[in-house]
């Protein structure tokens, strides 16, 4: 009896472990494990088991956290004294999360519900890495003497957008290169923002808007897709000197709708990379507020907090679960 009293307090209660089979995984693909139960000092009935994967994102020394996906994992079930029970774990992250990055994480959150007792909670911290092909377009971004930026990889109501700065050949010509990533059935497109420093057209800084498909083809062969994007840094930078104006027109990247179906089919990608979490916040904040957020998704006035749980309200079934 004075068991079963301490159980309801989560004293001797059971408890949950989820274990990775390893603690990253790339958008897109499948992660494994398995959980491990271990029973109390009393039997206990379980109403059920699952998981949610929070996203975390940093801003201004504050963070947000949301649950993106709920996974279930097992309905109701008895766990006895001192028993172990192994079930596997296996999900698809979805394609259009963030990525990974300083301001991006993420945790495996495991809640046992325990029935008239204290629940038990494992947390487990996952990497979300890049696609293959996005992560070979960074390697030739780093060949060409461009290296992220510490803020590169923040959200806004279009998705994630990369910054780089130059080290090399165009240091001193381009300040940053900041852009969009897309994911197209026959390959991958490029949204970039390119600011020009001041001299280099006899004025003052000026932006210039491209877009850049490479095959998934392409893709394979780093050296090419290095080549190609120098080539349309240098035409430009190079261009004739036009004013300005000719060249900054509000740039509002369109991603393609995610598809279940296309998902497993082709390269399975189709949108814009963090397009699933942004396209929430597109979706739910209001009218008014929405050029505010475009200018800065994290701007920290009051209520921005609502603006966070808004953005990220949205369908949780998040990716496929086996």
């Amino acid at each position: 009896m004075f068991k079963k009293l301490l159980s309801k307090l989560g004293v001797g209660s059971a408890k949950v472990n989820l274990i990775l089979q390893q603690p990253h995984v790339r958008l897109g693909e499948k992660i494994e494990g398995e959980f491990i139960i271990e029973g109390g000092t009393v039997e206990q009935h379980i109403r059920k088991l699952d998981v949610e994967l929070h996203l975390i994102v940093r801003h201004n020394g504050q963070e947000y956290r949301r649950a993106v996906a709920v996974i279930p994992v097992a309905p109701s079930f008895t766990v006895h004294a001192g028993e172990r029970k192994v079930w596997p774990f296996s999900y698809i992250v979805p394609l259009h999360l963030p990525i990974t990055r300083y301001s991006v994480d993420y945790i495996f959150v495991t809640r046992l519900d325990i029935a008239d007792g204290v629940d038990a909670m494992d947390k487990d911290a996952v990497r979300i890495l890049p696609p293959a092909p996005l992560e070979k377009l960074f390697a030739a971004l780093d060949k060409l003497d461009f290296r992220e930026k510490a803020d590169s990889g923040k959200i806004t109501t279009y998705g994630q957008e990369f910054a780089f700065f130059p080290v090399g050949e165009f240091r001193g010509i381009i300040q940053e290169v900041e852009c969009f990533v897309f994911f197209e059935e026959q390959g991958l497109r490029l949204r970039l923002e390119v600011d020009v420093l001041s001299g280099s057209y006899g004025y003052g800084e000026i932006e210039l808007k491209r877009d850049i498909f490479f095959t998934y083809d392409e893709m394979n062969e780093e050296e090419a897709v290095m080549q190609k994007l120098r080539l349309l840094l240098q035409e430009m930078v190079q261009q004739p000197r036009v004013h300005p104006s000719v060249h900054s027109s509000p740039f509002y990247p369109q991603a393609a709708p995610y598809s279940s179906h296309s998902a497993r089919h082709s390269h399975g990608m189709m949108g814009a990379i963090g397009g699933f979490a942004a396209g929430m916040l597109a979706g739910m904040v209001a009218e008014e507020l929405l050029d505010d957020v475009i200018d800065n998704a994290f701007d920290l006035d009051d209520g921005v907090e609502d603006i966070v749980d808004d953005w990220l309200d949205g369908d949780d079934d998040g990716g496929d679960w086996l």
